[in-house]
């Protein structure tokens, strides 16, 4: 049952692309496969506007151009924070926080997202990096 349930902790795509051959992998290996997965959909996530989708209007963030991203933190914050808890199952635990701008950057705002793997037996912390430039895209780290 172990290794059934998490290959469908990879989304369809993934799995498609690349599936698992041979025996077992390590457990290492499926939770990196897992956070890799994660941070794919994090980026699609966050660069999806709601109402972009017919199918399910209210997935992805608001549009929050032409707005002076500094004063819209608090709510940019929030908004990821229920994005991510609405539409990432194997995040458990969400936190998003506002990172301090960088005072020669202050057009980009940042955020860090710490969670837990909610697919693992062990409790497995992960973080996540954004970064929202003055043009409303978002780029996601590890």
């Amino acid at each position: 049952m172990g290794a059934r349930r998490m290959a469908s902790d990879r989304s369809l795509f993934d799995r498609l692309r690349a599936p698992e051959r041979g025996g077992q992998r390590s457990v290492q290996h499926r939770t990196e496969q897992v956070y890799d997965s994660i941070l794919k959909h994090l980026q699609q996530l966050l660069n999806t506007r709601q109402g972009d989708s017919a199918a399910v209007p209210d997935y992805g963030i608001p549009a929050l151009t032409d707005v002076d991203y500094a004063s819209r933190a608090e709510e940019m914050r929030r908004e990821i924070e229920r994005a991510i808890r609405t539409y990432e199952p194997r995040l458990e635990g969400v936190r998003v926080r506002c990172v301090e701008p960088d005072p020669l950057d202050p057009l980009r705002i940042r955020f860090e997202i710490d969670a837990r793997l909610a697919t693992s037996e062990e409790q497995v912390g992960v973080r996540f990096s954004t970064v929202v430039d003055g043009g409303g895209a978002w780029k996601v780290a590890g």
